[in-house]
């Protein structure tokens, strides 16, 4: 039931490890600085404020530039179009006019009507659900379409069961269960940007900062200790941090993968999906999202499953915690934005620039006057 809050919050602990990442050529700045005679930091407090100013404003870019990704993902599809290579809209596919019927009666039981159906060109045995705000698609790939082809020798079963694994993909697609991987992917491109831009100013300053007489030896030491605390938590995040999250996840989304066939199920019957997962073998299929569980555990929750008559839509637990996973990035995004200073900044811009200020004036004044 909690599956996918779980998930959500392996996500945000893998970002804070990344953050943690991020702050190394700070803390590479202020180890030196750390007295173990005193157990007191030997620095001018004007310059340690400036640094964490530094360091919530770099926190607060990372958040802003996952929420740009997101946006601008949700609204071009970039990563719709990057999972859609080789894929076809089976209208446009030469035989597979028989999926029109079932495919259309997927669309109305789950009420989506905006989903296309993709055939991509391979002989595995997969199929994955892909979205973006304007852009919603299942993909079944070739390999498997034929595999139950050959598997099934009564038409009527075999469109059954191609319906039922549509179903378990729809199921993928109403929940949003892409969302998880897709806040990992932002975070990674977010971190690794910031990262990369910090990386290159820093080691600048460093090598600036050693052509003063007098400062060579300590610009010489915080860039070696930057680059082994860079390396230990850059190895730590990659082999043990992911290793454990991806175990976890692996483990937590085996209830995904049970509520997609039972959705699916209650929308077109158990014992249509238990076929449909009886052809598939001992371990079933890949999708985006997880590993799935054994098929013969999978086939005893799902068969005695009943079709209902009304449609099937996202579970409540499912669809508060997506929301609540974009509205806590946001919260974070604002909270450091607050700790940076950024609203100060903005606002003595605007001051600044009397134009801009006159026409948000305007523009509020107009707000006010609707409201």
């Amino acid at each position: 039931m909690f599956s996918k809050p779980f998930n959500l919050i392996l996500v945000y602990v893998i970002t804070v490890f990344n953050i943690v990442v991020l702050a190394s050529p700070f803390i590479a700045v202020i180890l030196p600085l750390i007295s173990l005679n005193t157990r007191s930091l030997s620095i001018d407090q004007g310059i340690l404020t400036k640094i964490k100013l530094v360091m919530f404003f770099l926190f607060f870019l990372v958040s802003f530039l996952m929420l740009f990704y997101l946006f601008l993902d949700f609204l071009f599809g970039f990563s719709v179009r990057s999972s859609l290579k080789n894929c076809k809209r089976f209208e446009k596919i030469k035989d597979y006019d028989f999926l029109s019927d079932i495919f259309d009666q997927i669309k109305t039981k789950f009420d989506e009507k905006t989903v296309h159906l993709y055939i991509k060109n391979s002989d595995e045995i997969n199929a994955f659900a892909v979205s973006s705000f304007n852009k919603k698609a299942i993909v079944l790939t070739q390999g498997l379409i034929k595999h139950y082809l050959v598997e099934c020798q009564d038409p009527k079963r075999f469109l059954n069961a191609i319906r039922s694994i549509m179903g378990h993909e729809m199921s993928h697609l109403i929940n949003k269960d892409f969302l998880p991987a897709f806040l990992i992917i932002t975070n990674q491109k977010a971190t690794n940007f910031v990262s990369s831009i910090l990386s290159i100013i820093f080691v600048f300053i460093t090598r600036l900062t050693s052509m003063i007489p007098g400062l060579r030896s300590h610009a010489l030491i915080v860039n070696d200790i930057y680059l082994i605390i860079r390396f230990i938590l850059t190895s730590f995040n990659r082999f043990v941090v992911y290793n454990i999250y991806e175990f976890l996840r692996r483990f937590v989304s085996r209830s995904i993968e049970f509520r997609c066939d039972r959705q699916s199920a209650q929308a077109f019957g158990g014992q249509n999906m238990a076929f449909a997962l009886s052809m598939l073998g001992k371990s079933g299929y890949f999708t985006l999202f997880s590993t799935h569980p054994g098929t013969a555990k999978r086939i005893k929750k799902v068969q005695s499953v009943k079709m209902t008559e009304s449609t099937i839509g996202a579970r409540f637990v499912d669809s508060i915690a997506n929301y609540f996973s974009i509205m806590f990035l946001m919260i974070i995004c604002l909270l450091f934005a607050k700790q940076a200073g950024v609203d100060i900044m903005l606002r003595r811009y605007i001051q600044d620039h009397e134009v801009i200020n006159r026409k948000l004036m305007i523009l509020w004044g107009l707000i006010k006057n609707i409201l």
